[in-house]
């Protein structure tokens, strides 16, 4: 179950981790989803609606956003690692 919408809006806007994995961000007016923590701009409030998983988002007919990739697992997913010896 999501916190209330006027949470998960502030943790948005602030690009606060608490809900990341938790919570997707599903913008109406451009029809793609992001995590809570994307870099792009945050969207109005009136214009996202909150959903708990990727599945339950990609049903709704929302695409993945190519900043963030939600999709791709963690946040670092899909970088080289980088080890020291």
């Amino acid at each position: 179950m999501l916190p209330d919408t006027d949470t998960l809006y502030a943790s948005l806007a602030a690009r606060d981790g608490r809900f990341e994995g938790l919570a997707f961000v599903c913008v109406a007016t451009t029809g793609i989803f992001c995590r809570m923590t994307c870099p792009a701009r945050t969207p109005l409030r009136r214009n996202v609606v909150f959903r708990p998983s990727v599945e339950d988002v990609l049903s709704a007919g929302f695409r993945a956003c190519r900043r963030c990739r939600p999709q791709a697992g963690s946040p670092a997913a899909g970088r080289p690692s980088v080890t020291a010896s």
